[in-house]
């Protein structure tokens, strides 16, 4: 087996917020590879997690590094303010661009071709909050695709989705792991049991559940599926 660098890399980290320690000692190791589900109680710090690997939070202890040149696509928990918005679906996706105001012909190419890639391309126009919640959760999936990461992070994906929707959003994302790195929280520790190669319960700091890694094939950018709304 070839040995595999790793893209981002927790050490012995703690943060916290407002002197409060949220997070001690935590540990974790991303490769170009890896599918990593969090999992734990609420309040034992995957989002702040999270927030350290995204660089929105600087730890108090240890350090947080991530590979130079590596992109990182995040798609947070959706909540009904952000639907209130008069914005097109288009435009959301497009919002995971750099500029936000003006974007050249590649960038709305690139957007049209990620809404065909998860069916959505015919509701380009319609506004964001007039979608069903699988329709939602696959264009700002999109939006983190936007800046073509080699590591997506998602928090709890599947929220508010019905079963088939949740189907179909982890069919995606077997899909884009042939390309990309994932990390995602989910409070399904069951259904990630066999989707993620490697589960690690967040509970004040890091404990290795399972880890089974498997070598990726070369990813194939855009496979048409048929998704229930």
């Amino acid at each position: 087996m070839e040995a595999r660098e790793p893209i981002l890399q927790m050490t012995d980290v703690s943060a916290g917020y407002e002197h409060k320690t949220v997070l001690s000692g935590a540990n974790i190791t991303v490769y170009p590879d890896s599918f990593i589900a969090l999992v734990g109680p609420n309040g034992g710090g995957k989002t702040t997690m999270i927030r350290l690997m995204l660089k929105q939070l600087a730890p108090t202890k240890g350090t947080v590094s991530i590979a130079e040149g590596i992109h990182v696509g995040y798609l947070p928990q959706i909540n009904d303010a952000d639907l209130e918005f008069p914005i097109s679906v288009l435009d959301v996706v497009l919002s995971g661009t750099k500029c936000t105001f003006r974007h050249t012909k590649e960038e709305v190419a690139y957007a049209h071709e990620l809404l065909r890639f998860v069916q959505l391309d015919d509701l380009s126009g319609r506004q964001i909050g007039q979608l069903s919640g699988g329709q939602r959760q696959r264009a700002f999936l999109c939006r983190a695709l936007m800046c073509k990461p080699q590591l997506l992070v998602l928090d709890e994906p599947s929220t508010y989705m019905d079963k088939d929707s949740s189907a179909n959003m982890y069919e995606l994302l077997s899909d884009l792991h042939k390309s990309m790195a994932i990390v995602l929280v989910s409070h399904d520790i069951d259904s990630m049991s066999h989707r993620a190669h490697t589960i690690i319960r967040v509970d004040r700091t890091t404990h290795l559940v399972s880890n089974h890694y498997s070598t990726v094939v070369p990813y194939t950018p855009i496979v048409k599926r048929n998704f229930a709304n």
